[in-house]
């Protein structure tokens, strides 16, 4: 008899270890959907104010959303209009860049193996050619690469639907948000109502200050980077500034990337490893912008976390959903820490409650 809470455990412990399991290779096996309704329920998210704000200007709902869309089709057609000619121009002076800094190699190569034949001891570069190595090197990446691109492609071309069902998505969520949001607060018990209506409104207005404030840091960001890069000399600056702004959204590492590219791309211009120099002050001075002005001003302190917790998380939601789970990490462990602290809340006051009505009692 003494076995049975034994065995009891046991079970329970293979129980939670088996729905883990279960829960990570459901995961593993739907991430693609995953990302896709993650980011139509963020696109609908950060469109609703505008919806309701058409809304109370007599339009109606669906009036309000099909205007949504058809600004938005317009903005990014007129924008693409404009920009694509300057994207092409500078990716057409990066790639030559890369073809003169492939010429000029040779030449550099050539005076390395000088150099290096006499300075080395013995005949340590006796019949090897620095040349040979490195095109040989050069081949095996270009190999690399061309297999990534081709997976790439082919990744691109299997989730080419998810590409129309996006906007569907997030139209019908839309459409159809305040229903849902009415099930769902209809569906909460009476005695639970206040708690989970105040949970809401609070994720709410926490997402909605944060999304909406990263957005304007991102601009302000690339800004910043695009004129920096531009005072640099660097000739692709509307390339590279726009991108670390974007980049600036994934916490941590993100900036980094961004600044590594920048610089990279500098060394391909200048073919002076001194020239990084620019591109590097440019992020450094981005960043202390970003953390002494954008962001108290723009996300205040909508998200408290810890640092460590930010980098867990970032790490967590890269390795589950790759992009879409750094770029989510932040508000979703936010949102998780806003619904915890809510329920311990609800807790202590109903905890609160039971003892006064005891000491009434008495």
């Amino acid at each position: 008899m003494k076995l049975a809470p034994f065995i009891g455990r046991i079970l329970l412990v293979a129980l939670v270890f088996l729905s883990l399991y279960a829960f990570g290779w459901s995961v593993a096996h739907v991430t693609t959907v995953i990302r896709v309704v993650s980011i139509a329920c963020v696109s609908a998210y950060l469109v609703n104010p505008v919806v309701k704000r058409l809304q109370s200007r007599g339009m109606s709902r669906d009036m309000a959303i099909a205007a949504v869309f058809l600004g938005f089709l317009s903005a990014l057609g007129i924008t693409l209009y404009l920009l694509v000619p300057v994207a092409q121009r500078q990716a057409a002076l990066i790639g030559q860049q890369v073809q003169g800094f492939a010429a000029d190699s040779d030449v550099h190569l050539a005076r390395l193996q000088v150099v290096l034949e006499e300075e080395l001891p013995g005949n340590f570069m006796e019949g090897r050619d620095l040349k040979t190595e490195v095109d040989t090197r050069l081949e095996e990446l270009s190999g690399t690469a061309i297999a990534v691109v081709t997976q790439l492609l082919l990744a691109v071309a299997s989730n080419l639907i998810y590409v129309f069902l996006l906007p569907m998505i997030v139209f019908i969520l839309l459409q159809d948000g305040p229903f849902f949001y009415h099930q769902i607060v209809s569906a909460v018990p009476n005695r639970y109502f206040e708690v989970i209506y105040r949970l809401i409104n609070r994720v709410d207005e926490q997402l909605g200050g944060y999304i909406r404030g990263v957005l304007i840091v991102t601009f302000c960001v690339g800004t910043v980077s695009t004129v920096g890069l531009w005072i640099c000399g660097m000739k692709y600056f509307f390339i590279i500034g726009p991108l670390m702004g974007l980049l600036n959204m994934i916490p941590i590492f993100g900036p980094m990337v961004g600044m590594g590219i920048a610089a990279v791309a500098m060394i391909f211009q200048t073919g002076s490893p001194g020239a990084v120099v620019g591109p590097i002050l440019v992020g450094v001075v981005s960043q202390v912008l970003d953390n002494v002005a954008f962001t108290p001003i723009a996300v205040s302190r909508s998200v408290d976390l810890h640092p460590l917790l930010v980098l867990v998380a970032t790490l967590c939601g890269g390795e589950l959903f790759g992009l879409v789970g750094l770029l989510l990490a932040v508000p979703a462990t936010a949102t998780i820490k806003v619904v915890w602290q809510g329920v311990r809340e609800a807790r202590e006051s109903t905890r609160m409650g039971g003892r006064l009505a005891a000491l009434d009692s008495s």
